[in-house]
């Protein structure tokens, strides 16, 4: 990593855009937390997934509270879903439906051991070949996809984390 990117530090409450709520829909944010160590990405299986006659295991997400920015929102869900801290790296997708906007981003995992929502049934750290395997819904696997690729760029250095996230602000 080069040495410039381990000292940006910026509160992301602050400093990204918010977006508008739409009206008759909610927005939700979240995303792909990857363990750098061993290269796995982090499942959560959740009682809402599980009750709509799926599997349940999805990327931790939620729905943005009041006067949040998406990045920020998804850093709580994953506290609150998974019980880890994760570091932001860059914006995957954000997918629009009649209902809702659902903005999904790439975080690296820097701890753990948080208290998990009782929503949480289950956590798995998981290869992205199981990952395509567990996830049920189109959308979760698009923001596979997206992951792949965005760590195969950076795996074979076409990228690195301050021009991912100028990329991401700049959006």
């Amino acid at each position: 990593m080069p040495k410039d990117c381990a000292t940006i530090e910026v509160d992301w409450r602050l400093r990204e855009r918010r977006h508008k709520v739409r009206r008759g829909g909610w927005q939700s944010s979240g995303g792909v937390v990857v363990d750098l160590d061993t290269g796995k990405v982090l499942l959560v299986k959740n009682r809402r997934e599980l009750s709509e006659g799926r599997n349940g295991w999805t990327w931790p997400k939620g729905k943005m509270d009041v006067g949040e920015g998406p990045v920020f929102a998804a850093l709580r869900e994953i506290a609150e879903e998974a019980g880890v801290m994760a570091e932001p790296l860059a914006r995957l997708a954000t997918i629009q439906t009649k209902r809702a906007t659902r903005h999904y981003y790439i975080f690296a995992k820097i701890g753990d051991g948080l208290p998990v929502s009782e929503e949480t049934l289950k956590l798995r750290w998981v290869s992205l070949r199981v990952a395509r395997r567990l996830l049920e819904r189109k959308r979760d696997r698009q923001v596979l996809r997206a992951a792949k690729q965005l760590l195969r760029a950076f795996e074979n250095g076409e990228t690195d984390r301050l021009s991912l996230w100028k990329q991401t602000i700049a959006c």
